[in-house]
């Protein structure tokens, strides 16, 4: 309720939402139906492992799969990391059913589409400031007491704070970092 509060007494008009609707989503996001969820693919990815895996509520598990097929779409499995050209290309048709699996079974906690509506309510934009990104780390729990948690500090269930997953596709670098919840934007997540 408060991120709904403060984004929309933003002090640059643009910043707010747009209409009461758009606020009262930032308030209420509205749930992803279960047939609203599609599994489709623009390069045949096979995410029957994912989907299985968020059901049974294997959140490490699936947060590991989350990171492979992401890489395997990417075709970055040999780096083993997103760089921003990676990002910028990622498919629009794989990006929401990734988000939509992860919503879906964490009953809206957990998602891309959850991490970009939290950074956003602070701010964020695909322009670099570092104090909104902080903010985002620390509301996530990724950040933590000035330092970085690594993957054995993360929280995985459903315990852990809002947006915490998806976390280990997370790229590299501030800057991919944009690069992703911009792609995530112009994916309509």
């Amino acid at each position: 309720m408060n991120a709904a509060i403060m984004k929309g007494m933003e002090l640059e008009p643009q910043n707010r939402p747009q209409s009461v609707q758009e606020w009262l989503d930032l308030l209420i996001p509205k749930p992803v139906a279960a047939e609203t969820t599609r599994v489709i693919s623009a390069v045949g990815m096979d995410y029957t492992n994912l989907q299985n895996l968020l059901a049974a509520k294997k959140w490490r598990e699936a947060d590991e799969e989350t990171a492979r097929v992401m890489l395997k779409v990417a075709g970055r499995e040999e780096e083993r990391w997103l760089d921003t050209e990676s990002i910028d290309k990622f498919p629009c048709e794989d990006l929401p059913t990734i988000d939509q699996l992860w919503v879906k079974y964490s009953n809206g906690r957990f998602g891309f589409s959850v991490q970009k509506r939290i950074y956003q309510s602070w701010g964020g934009t695909r322009e670099r400031n570092g104090g909104v990104w902080v903010k985002f780390w620390y509301l996530i729990g990724r950040f933590k007491n000035d330092s970085w948690l690594y993957e054995n500090d993360l929280t995985f269930s459903e315990k852990a704070p809002e947006a915490h997953l998806p976390s280990r596709v997370w790229p590299q670098g501030l800057d991919e970092g944009l690069v992703l919840f911009s792609r995530v934007e112009t994916c309509r997540l």
